[in-house]
């Protein structure tokens, strides 16, 4: 009996040491939550955000100071309920660094939920909405807010090569980033009565309603607001129906999947961004052959803005693990290097960076303005 109770008194030793070295080990750890698409048709834009930011904890091991980073991955599907329990998990697990989410209509519900929450971070790599812009809250990200002066650019290129009649095919799902891009587009497009927006419809209303459209309305160029998949669909259909308007995109579908799923179709489609695919920065050129030996393929203009982003949070972390004093850190230091020139944050944790139009030449990118 007595044998009996000193193995118990033992087992319950070992046991509650056990438990208190795992809840210190635990506290010692830097968690990092990660909201993004993972899965449908919108995936292909959150994986490739999660391969750069990944990439980034890769080359130093997961560790900070000695303590070991933990990335914990959330599905948001581009699904409104499923973004909600996504960020409401996080919060439940007392995660108070969260990356996320790569779609501006997601990130809006992650930013609503934990704006009361100002002991937890939110920063996105991705999201460009106006909406996010100069507030002093608890949200930064490493995207350019969109803005006329963003498009102005990309319109007055058009309208100097007589492209003067635009419509407009956007998907209402992430209506936080496709409404600001229509406004903007718009004001630029039609200043001083140039241009004219002829249409402005759901792609969601199906493809032979937009084919009808343009039938109907002539425009000499087809401005598509979507993700990579459903511009790529929309290029070959339309261009299998004989409709030879100059194609432009929003920065939303430049990856390689639209190349690879678009092919021809896509061929000659404009975009304005901030990214040189050909870029020879060596810096650049480094994170790309890190990237593609890998992942085996080619990183997108997403996965370099989040691997960024990384960057600057691992820099951050490096000072220090409280949440605000990350923003504050981040603000305050306002100039970080990017792979292709400066980051430079406003007092508001937004960003600004140069931009310039690139087009699809012999299925790849190229900077021509």
């Amino acid at each position: 009996m007595k044998k009996i109770l000193l193995i118990l008194i033992v087992l319950i030793t070992v046991f509650f040491a056990f438990f208190f070295y795992k809840k210190n080990s635990s506290e010692e750890n830097i968690n990092i939550g990660f909201i993004s698409g993972l899965t449908g048709k919108y995936s292909s834009l959150g994986n490739g955000v999660l391969s750069g930011f990944k990439l980034a904890f890769e080359e130093i091991e997961y560790k900070i100071n000695g303590k070991k980073v933990n990335i914990i991955t959330k599905d948001d599907g581009q699904d409104e309920k499923k973004a909600l329990n996504a960020i409401n998990d996080l919060i439940k697990k007392d995660i108070k660094i969260v990356v996320g989410n790569t779609t501006s209509s997601m990130t809006k519900i992650s930013v609503n939920t934990v704006k009361d929450k100002k002991d937890i971070l939110l920063i996105s790599a991705t999201a460009s909405s106006e909406e996010f812009s100069k507030k002093d809250d608890n949200f930064i990200r490493t995207q350019v807010s969109n803005s006329a002066e963003k498009f102005l650019k990309l319109s007055k290129y058009l309208l100097e090569n007589k492209k003067d009649k635009m419509a407009i095919y956007y998907d209402s799902k992430n209506n936080s980033y496709s409404k600001g891009v229509i406004e903007y587009v718009k004001s630029s497009y039609e200043k001083n009565k140039k241009g004219t927006i002829v249409s402005v419809i759901d792609i969601n209303a199906g493809f032979k309603a937009i084919l009808d459209d343009i039938k109907d309305k002539k425009p000499n160029a087809v401005f598509m607001i979507a993700n990579s998949l459903d511009v790529a669909k929309l290029s070959q259909f339309l261009r299998l129906k004989h409709i030879d308007s100059t194609f432009v995109s929003a920065g939303w579908a430049k990856e390689y999947k639209l190349i690879q799923e678009g092919g021809k179709a896509v061929e000659g489609m404009l975009f304005i961004t901030a990214y040189d695919d050909n870029s020879k920065n060596t810096n650049y050129l480094t994170f790309k052959s890190k990237y593609e030996k890998l992942y085996g393929y080619e990183p997108s203009v997403f996965a370099t803005q989040a691997y960024e982003t990384a960057k600057i949070l691992i820099q951050a972390l490096q000072n220090t693990t409280n949440p605000m004093k990350i923003k504050e850190y981040i603000l305050t230091k306002k100039i970080f290097a990017g792979l292709q020139g400066h980051i430079i944050f406003d007092k508001y944790g937004d960003v600004s960076r140069e931009y310039f139009i690139t087009t699809i030449k012999n299925s790849e990118y190229e900077r021509i303005n």
